[in-house]
């Protein structure tokens, strides 16, 4: 996978990409970010962008996970958890009530 800094992207456009560039994927990089660029034939783009949306979902919910690890919630019981979602109904119940 061929690497291209992304200000020479952003400042020569499809020339930093160079010859043949359009037959593999390509890694922009930046000082915060990375974009990967992926040749997408027509036909094919909207099983390819359900793929990445798909891989988006995974890394969203890694990344959740990681948080929770980090938090400690890892660690919470099953009997700790329903009584969060017992205490949650039960104050839906109330406004509801209230309302």
């Amino acid at each position: 996978m061929k690497t291209i800094p992304l200000r020479d992207f952003q400042r020569e456009g499809v020339k930093a990409l160079g010859p043949g560039s359009l037959a593999e994927p390509l890694l922009l990089t930046g000082r915060d970010r990375e974009f990967v660029l992926l040749p997408v034939p027509p036909d094919e783009r909207t099983a390819v962008l359900d793929l990445a949306e798909g891989l988006a979902a995974v890394l969203a919910l890694r990344r959740d996970q990681d948080r929770a690890v980090e938090a400690g919630l890892d660690q919470t019981s099953v009997a700790d958890v329903e009584a969060e979602i017992r205490a949650a109904r039960k104050s839906i119940r109330q406004r509801k009530r209230g309302a």
